[in-house]
């Protein structure tokens, strides 16, 4: 229930950003401004995050939005034996932190998201 909660306010504050910056977007102790039309593929990473690391949504941090253009529908994280539409797919790269653990989230500009790398 808290981690809906958490998940619901971040969502709500996310949509209330209004900047449509497609750079990059490194922070300084601020989290970055996130472009309305991302919400909702923010949301779904920063939900798969919690759900991946166990932990609840004040425990996560948004470290980077930026818009994207993959080059198929892999997202840009193609997996062995997979097949992929070859068509030049939006969305966004997304990078979440929680203490000394980074996850990036590739997605499409909606809520279809791929944990691509985990450092």
């Amino acid at each position: 229930m808290r981690l809906a909660l958490g998940l619901m306010l971040i969502a709500s504050i996310l949509t209330a950003c209004g900047s449509s910056t497609t750079s990059p977007t490194a922070t300084t102790g601020a989290s970055p401004v996130v472009p309305p039309e991302s919400a909702a593929a923010v949301g779904a990473a920063m939900a798969d995050a919690a759900n991946h690391l166990g932990a609840s949504a004040d425990a996560l941090r948004l470290e980077q939005v930026q818009a994207r253009e993959w080059s198929d529908s892999s997202l840009g994280c193609p997996q062995p034996g997979q097949l992929y539409s070859q068509v030049i797919t939006p969305g966004y790269l997304i990078v979440i932190t929680s203490g000394s653990r980074q996850l990036e989230y590739h997605t499409d500009e909606r809520t279809r998201v791929t944990l691509c790398r985990e450092t």
